[in-house]
């Protein structure tokens, strides 16, 4: 009987420690993913600030 707690109780702490992980991962992938997106749209930002359309004359106007 006591190797069946045994292996009960090791299978459940296996799957415990992979939730961890797993959870754990997710939130440290959030984060980098959030961040990248930040980092893009600031670069994207940038990039449309310095290659701004030139402002148009019009001529015609008196």
């Amino acid at each position: 009987m006591a190797g069946i707690h045994r292996a009960v109780l090791l299978r459940a702490v296996a799957a415990a420690v992979v939730l961890a992980v797993a959870f754990g991962s997710e939130h440290v992938v959030g984060h980098a993913l959030a961040r990248r997106g930040a980092e893009l749209a600031s670069h994207q930002q940038q990039d449309r600030q310095h290659h701004a359309p030139a402002r148009q004359v019009n001529l015609l106007h008196h």
